[in-house]
């Protein structure tokens, strides 16, 4: 599941009739819309039926890593996410309990005793984003010339800022929104119970701190999911560009054939990656398991393009983009988490 409807990414029968269902949501909406679309492909002249036109519109959404840390987490994300359907406002999941150990005896005559698992449940909220872009219908007249570019670039910048407001969510989080009791309340506030927040006592982007240091910090709080919270996959650590300049640094200055701190953390046994996220400033980091069972995005609907119906003859071109995507930072029966900020 990405943040685009591609049913090839589906990795179960489930997740493609959710997928299924967003899509002929999608369309439904499309249909709504249809008569406005035709309207404005004949005074543009741009010779596209409304599907090409659509195609057009979410092109630029795509699920590569972003290369200068803007969505550098968010696009990770969207390749392990999970697709719902559009009416859950709120994704349920439950949680099990281990067992006592079995026993032990020479005789195997001492009596079975039962054992049973228990369960809890939690859940995360799936809100709504959206961005609407358009033109007055006179400005539609005047690119008849022009052709259909114009909304094309409209189009792009309105899925940035769609991309910007999902990413501001997932760090920041929305005291606002709440669906019985749940709510999300970002990666890196401090107060979102499921992520693990640690108080490094050094600072990974400050020149001062020598790549020894960087590394026991990096270090500590790989334990911390790895040994305290089980949560044995090879984590992500996300770092600001700040943090990322000054593990550029050699380990020595007498020779360079030590490698880079960064070289050096990543010597540390379940380290998968490091990277940029813009999110990020200075000696803050998030270092989590990006899989189901860790951190992952929860889609109602991926970003998609419909029309808004004219009433008038002089109604403007408008156009909704939008989306419903949640984040799912899960944590274990015993309250074992495998999400982690770093707040320096």
């Amino acid at each position: 599941m990405s943040l685009i409807i591609r049913q090839a990414l589906a990795k179960n029968a489930q997740e493609k009739r959710a997928m299924q269902a967003q899509w002929n949501h999608v369309q439904e909406l499309r249909s709504a819309g249809d008569p406005a679309m035709k309207a404005f492909l004949q005074m543009t002249n741009a010779g596209r039926s409304p599907a090409e036109a659509y195609r057009e519109f979410d092109a630029t959404t795509k699920i590569e890593v972003n290369p200068m840390g803007e969505f550098a987490t968010l696009t990770r994300l969207m390749q392990k996410a999970r697709p719902v359907n559009i009416g859950k406002t709120l994704y349920e999941y439950r949680k099990s309990s281990d067992m006592d150990n079995g026993q032990t005896s020479m005789s195997g005559q001492i009596g079975v005793k039962l054992d049973h698992t228990d369960y809890g449940y939690a859940g995360v909220i799936v809100p709504v984003h959206d961005k609407g872009f358009g033109r007055s219908w006179r400005d539609v007249e005047a690119m008849r010339s022009e052709g259909f570019d114009a909304l094309v670039d409209d189009a792009r910048e309105a899925e940035l800022g769609l991309m910007r407001t999902m990413n501001s969510f997932l760090f920041a989080g929305n005291a606002g929104l709440s669906v019985d009791g749940q709510k999300w309340l970002g990666l890196t506030s401090g107060s979102e119970t499921t992520v693990d927040t640690y108080t490094p006592t050094i600072d990974i982007s400050s020149s001062t701190a020598t790549a020894i240091e960087i590394q026991t910090e990096i270090k500590v709080a790989r334990d911390r999911l790895r040994i305290t919270n089980n949560c044995v996959n090879p984590v992500r650590v996300g770092v600001s560009a700040a943090a990322m300049s000054n593990m550029e640094r050699f380990v020595s200055a007498d020779t360079w054939t030590l490698g880079t701190i960064k070289d050096l953390v990543l010597k540390l046994e379940g380290i998968a990656e490091i990277y940029i996220d813009s999110a990020l400033t200075g000696g803050k980091f998030i270092m989590y398991w990006d899989d189901q069972m860790g951190l992952h995005p929860v889609v109602g609907m991926g970003i998609n393009t419909y029309a808004v119906t004219r009433q008038f003859h002089n109604s403007d071109f408008a156009f909704v983009k939008w989306s419903a995507v949640g984040f799912c930072a899960k944590t274990s029966f015993s309250g074992k988490k495998c999400v982690l900020f770093g707040n320096k």
